[in-house]
């Protein structure tokens, strides 16, 4: 039995003709009345192509027909999965008039209502919106225990989950050399510095937003470092474990990098109070004269017994690096967009090519007027795209439009003047569109979210040989301010570290180049061994340092206990800080022989292609080439642009609207890094 027909086509339009399986059309003066077999689809469209009163009234009875047979037939859940496509009022079918068994708890409800006002961009005051009341209120009271969201506490919901992050990230970069992302922005009169980091883990990139405070003083590079210290000190992050700053081309911002490596006082996490009290201490458990009982007794009461944990650890680092000693490396990285975009811009400020899109702009202004933009909407055509000046994608987009409406502007032209450009002018333009069209995709392809500094530098090289195989002027002149631009980003010690240990552009580094970057990765392998070497100590004096017991009256019990803590002390000097600065220096000496070799070997490597995978191919060579993996993981986490943070800058219009402009810097920031941390 086949499937019942429902659709009224052929009873009210067709005769259907079994042996010649041809269904013929009944209206009058249908221009093909005939159609081959008698499928309803087909007969519809047909009704609908030719007869359009006949197709309405097709409709109506449809319409009726589909409600008969739904309530006499189907079910309730089977007129759902029909009714896809329709009136909104047939697609909705009301099976309760309450809920029942929804599976919503607090936790699931403060999650979604952060989310609100952080990721999605929402204010705060959607949460007292009497719509959403309505909503939450009964699901709320059903919780009960007095559970309430609304405008005030959601606050401390959001400062909670940005704690919470915080911890997550502090924990992802101990003791690890990681590479920042700066910008700044202004929006509203309001200034946000944004920072990300970037680093490797389990052979994945991870980019997480460190913070985005408000600046509230000048930005001068100075005041932008403070700023920066201060961020990384919420983190625990120590200014050894920068490895890299990636910037625009900013004054400020590149001096600031430059000034990061300068010694400044020391920041210590602890408050001053306990500070006092730690110095006071040590200068009393420091004095040769002799201890009574009382005086021994006053200062175990006195002194509170948890200092021991900080001084014993701030004990190892400063013995790990005093036997250990590798200043800070941090470098610049200048944003490779950027630095593109300035090679293309400095090639088009050749006169010739400015005195052409002035002329190629007036046509376009013309062209976006009402009546003309009227004319090409209903040609069917693109309305023209006026170019900002200070952008050159957009002038590229202009000129391509403009090439488009060519065949307009030619048949106009007469009829108005203002849209007249020569023969020689339309070859120029398509020219220069053929120039810009490599520079165009270089920038769409160095966007990419994962970018190395060795997948720049080979899309680089790539734009290089297609600007040389085109041959015109103003490729000529970008592919020259190119190369002025290659040499300096061939200084960079960073840059060429990542190159060398990219094994499909490591045959593009000359001798010197190579001898230079093995120097640069054996700083940093000197610089990892003891930001590790630190860490794995603190760890271990935590682990092994025990709280003493409570103090007894008893003045023989007490003896015993500061003898314990006396030995503990003794124990973990000798135990810890001397070898540390015997045989780990002749440790990290034969460590360093063995890098040095393994790193000059990897220059007679085989080179892979260029489309493959450099993350990927370090991740197979994990048990092979383990230092050199540890090292690859470093400088390939070291990112080629700052286009990050620019997108997280990109929904600030969301969060710092005009209806939210009073939003207070701590809370701004805390949503900042919830979002941030969350797309």
């Amino acid at each position: 039995m086949g499937r019942k027909i429902t659709n009224p086509v052929l009873r009210m339009y067709f005769v259907y003709n079994v042996s010649t399986n041809t269904s013929t059309c009944t209206i009058l003066d249908c221009p093909h009345p005939v159609r081959s077999g008698c499928h309803a689809g087909n007969l519809e469209n047909h009704v609908k192509a030719f007869h359009q009163n006949e197709y309405k009234e097709l409709l109506k009875e449809k319409s009726k027909v589909s409600s008969s047979c739904h309530n006499e037939y189907e079910p309730s859940s089977s007129i759902v999965k029909k009714q896809k496509y329709g009136p909104l009022d047939k697609m909705i079918c009301v099976t309760k008039t309450t809920l029942t068994n929804v599976k919503l708890n607090k936790k699931n409800i403060i999650e979604a209502c952060v989310q609100l006002v952080t990721t999605n961009g929402r204010p705060f005051t959607l949460l007292n919106d009497t719509g959403f009341r309505m909503i939450m209120d009964p699901i709320m009271n059903s919780i009960g225990g007095g559970f309430r969201i609304n405008s005030q506490n959601i606050k401390q919901y959001v400062d909670t989950q940005a704690e919470n992050i915080v911890k997550n990230i502090k924990y992802d970069v101990i003791g690890k050399l990681i590479s920042l992302k700066v910008d700044c922005v202004t929006r509203l009169n309001r200034s946000i510095l944004g920072v990300n980091v970037q680093y490797i883990k389990d052979g994945k990139l991870h980019i997480k937003t460190l913070g985005m405070p408000e600046l509230l003083s000048r930005h001068s590079s100075d005041y932008l470092k403070e700023i920066l210290l201060n961020i990384l000190k919420k983190y625990d992050i120590n200014k050894r474990q920068v490895y890299s700053i990636t910037c625009d081309n900013g004054a400020n911002i590149v001096k600031m990098v430059k000034i990061f490596n300068e010694n400044t006082e020391d920041q210590e996490f602890d408050d001053e109070s306990e500070d006092e009290s730690e110095e006071e201490v040590t200068n009393i458990l420091n004095d040769d004269s002799d201890l009574s009982e009382n005086a021994i007794n006053e200062i175990v009461s006195e002194t509170d017994i948890t200092f021991n944990v900080d001084v014993l650890q701030d004990e190892v680092a400063t013995a790990l690096n005093n036997n250990i000693e590798v200043n800070c490396i941090t470098q610049c990285i200048r944003c490779s967009v950027h630095t593109f975009q300035l090679c293309v811009e400095s090639g088009l400020k050749e006169p010739s090519i400015q005195k052409l899109l002035t002329k190629t702009r007036k046509v376009v202004k013309v062209l976006r007027t009402q009546s003309y933009a009227a004319l090409l909407k209903k040609e069917n055509m693109n309305l023209c795209i006026l170019d900002i000046v200070t952008r050159w994608n957009s002038t590229y987009l202009m000129l391509l439009r403009l090439i488009e409406l060519k065949p307009f502007c030619t048949d106009h032209q007469l009829i108005n003047t203002d849209l007249f450009l020569n023969t020689r002018d339309w070859d120029r333009i398509d020219n220069l569109v053929k120039s810009l069209q490599p520079a165009f995709l270089c920038t769409k392809l160095l966007q990419k979210k994962d970018l190395t500094l060795g997948d720049f530098y080979g899309i680089w090289i790539q734009t290089q040989n297609k600007l040389n195989l085109i041959n015109t002027s103003i490729s000529k002149s970008v592919l020259h301010f190119m190369k002025i631009r290659q040499d300096k980003l061939l200084e960079n010690d960073v840059f060429i570290a990542t190159i060398y240990l990219d094994p499909r552009y490591l045959c593009l580094l000359n001798a010197a180049t190579k001898k230079k970057a093995v120097s640069h990765l054996l700083t940093t392998w000197s610089l990892k061994e003891s930001l590790s070497l630190t860490a794995i100590a603190i760890e271990n004096s935590n682990k092994e340092l025990v709280e003493p017991a409570a103090l007894d009256d008893d003045s023989n019990s007490l003896e015993k206990e500061t003898s314990v803590i006396t030995d503990d002390f003794e124990e973990f000097i000798r135990t810890t800080s001397q070898p540390i600065s015997t045989a780990n220096s002749i440790n990290l000496n034969n460590s360093i022989n063995d890098i040095k070799k393994k790193i000059e070997d990897f220059a007679n490597t085989d080179r892979v292609h260029y489309k493959e995978n450099v993350v990927q191919y370090w991740l197979a060579k994990k048990n092979e080439m383990p230092q050199l993996f540890e090292l690859a993981e470093i400088v390939m986490a070291v990112p080629a642009t700052q286009v990050s943070v620019e997108r997280s800058f990109s929904g600030l219009k969301f969060i710092l609207s005009d209806l939210r402009s009073s939003l207070s810097s701590q809370m701004l920031e805390n949503i900042l890094i919830i979002r941030g941390n969350s797309l």
